[in-house]
């Protein structure tokens, strides 16, 4: 045998040999720790639902799955980085709305929506609009005459652009003809906490946060972005009932993979969390940290965030949200 036919036949065994190594490691999928990004802060509600999440999924895949906090610029470090990582399947993103959003805020986000496949969702909510009670309002009417008496002294705290704490504000002063300035915070617990001291008078959160802020009597809800009453906080009116039906928001938070992870990792994952999503544990947790479970398939959740994320996108249009770097 000449050399060159024995080194094309070693070539094609190699490859052979690696094509066999490849589908006996997705096989045994997961063979290590998962790593779980989440793009909330530490400690916050969502950051709760999380690291629950993540300890029913390792129960279920067998291996644990470990949750690190990255939320640089709304998310978006965490959604380029994790769609890059090596190899796929064994680092996860836990995110919300924003994974969408952004494609239609940022010039360049550095992923597109293809390179992530769903892996489950995890809980759904809608945002409480809260006002620090120095502010002489009592009902949303008050505060947009107040508004309108007073256009640029009251301030609200932002999270990122395509967050419900930067629309739904962008949308009221749309809607009420009122003028209002933003603060941008690295989370969700910063804001609230800078709502509580009186360093913003107005802030959006979701319900489980609202309710709890509200609690401290140093704020005061006054209206909710759901399409009916909450009954988390059934003595706030909805925006709809108050007259304004563009502000109805939901906000989502779901885990995603990479889609260059194998079909064998996706389905796992997949399977999975729907157990997980399944338990009373997980319900439970939900009710808890005052979240809705989804109650459809995943691929009917596919086609929710696409098309939340398509209203998110005509928002940054119409309310001329200006492009991000």
């Amino acid at each position: 045998m000449n050399t060159s036919r024995a080194w094309a036949i070693a070539m094609v065994l190699s490859a052979l040999c690696a094509g066999v190594a490849m589908t006996a490691a997705a096989q045994d999928f997961p063979a290590r720790p998962v790593r779980l990004v989440s793009i909330f802060a530490a400690g916050s509600s969502t950051d709760v639902n999380a690291r629950f999440a993540a300890q029913k999924l390792g129960e279920q895949l067998g291996q644990p799955v470990v949750v690190e906090n990255n939320g640089g610029a709304g998310g978006l470090l965490a959604m380029r980085s994790v769609a890059r990582t090596q190899p796929p399947g064994y680092t996860l993103l836990y995110t919300t709305n924003g994974l969408v959003g952004n494609l239609y805020v940022y010039k360049e986000p550095g992923y597109r929506l293809e390179d992530y496949t769903i892996v489950g969702p995890v809980g759904l909510s809608a945002y409480g609009m809260m006002v620090h009670s120095t502010v002489p309002v009592k009902n949303l009417a008050e505060l947009i005459a107040y508004a309108k008496a007073n256009p640029g002294r009251l301030n609200f705290g932002t999270v990122g652009p395509t967050a419900g704490s930067s629309i739904l504000p962008e949308r009221l002063m749309l809607a009420a003809g009122i003028d209002m300035v933003g603060v941008p915070f690295k989370g969700g617990d910063p804001a609230g906490a800078a709502l509580l001291a009186g360093d913003i008078q107005v802030y959006f959160a979701t319900f489980g946060t609202t309710r709890s802020r509200i609690r401290t009597g140093k704020v005061r809800g006054l209206a909710v972005s759901s399409e009916q009453r909450s009954p988390l906080l059934p003595d706030l009116p909805t925006f709809r009932e108050l007259g304004y039906p563009t502000m109805a928001l939901g906000v989502w938070n779901a885990i995603f993979v990479p889609s260059a992870a194998s079909r064998t990792a996706v389905q796992k994952l997949q399977e999975a969390m729907t157990k997980v999503n399944a338990t009373a544990d997980m319900k439970a947790q939900l009710e808890r940290m005052e979240f809705e479970s989804w109650p459809g398939t995943l691929d009917q959740f596919t086609a929710y965030i696409k098309a939340e994320g398509t209203a998110i996108g005509e928002d940054i249009k119409r309310l001329k949200i200006p492009m991000q770097d």
